[in-house]
Order: structure tokens, then C-alpha cells, then sequence
């Protein structure tokens, strides 16, 4: 079972503890107050709707935690993907420009 931590993000603070993770409940906290001027939060729908349901004054954005969280994941999925399009790495000796050394960023320096 899941609850929901709202917390002030101003004095990082705890404000309530939802008893669970939806919608519904969100939104009705929300509504009951209504000086919630910013909302920051994870990408869930449920999230999403409950905050346009219950606080449709308030602006939504998400949290520092996800967004590196997600980019993160983005830059992971695309290294991955583009891997192939990687060179092999250079070897003194091997093609390698006149005084390279390994780990000396290929500037001989």
C-alpha cells in the first residue's frame, strides 16, 4: 500500500499525508486549498489529473528529482542506441596522432 507526502516546497517541509495514491483523494485535498499556487510533481497521469482537477489555478511542474531522473534515462537510451556510431578508442602506436598518450585527452599535453 502507497500513501502521498505533500510537501512544502518553499520551507521543504511536510504539509499531509494522503492514507493512499489517488486521484480522487488528491484533488479533493487540493480543492480544500485553494492558495496552491505551484504544484511539482512526477510524470503520473493520476498526478496530472488530480492537480487540474482539484487546484486548475495552480501551475504544474515537475520535480528536480524526476527531472534527472528522466534525463538521466534519456541520455542512457541514447547512448545506447548510438553506441555503434562510437570509434574505437586509440592505442599509442596505433593510428594514433604523434605523441598521444592513453588517458591524456589525445593532445599529447
Amino acid at each position: 500500500m502507497y500513501a502521498t507526502i505533500l510537501i512544502n516546497m518553499a520551507t521543504h517541509r511536510p504539509i499531509d499525508v494522503l492514507p493512499d495514491c489517488e486521484a480522487a483523494t488528491l484533488a479533493e485535498w487540493l480543492k480544500g486549498h485553494p492558495e496552491i499556487e505551484i504544484i511539482t510533481r512526477d510524470r503520473a497521469g493520476a498526478c496530472a489529473l488530480a492537480a487540474s482537477r482539484g487546484a486548475p489555478q495552480a501551475t504544474q511542474c515537475a520535480d528536480r528529482w524526476h527531472v534527472w531522473k528522466n534525463l538521466g534515462e534519456a541520455v542512457e537510451k541514447t547512448v545506447i542506441a548510438h553506441r555503434g556510431c562510437l570509434r574505437k578508442p586509440l592505442v599509442a602506436g596505433d593510428g594514433a596522432p604523434e605523441g598521444y598518450r592513453r588517458g591524456g585527452g589525445g593532445h599529447g599535453r
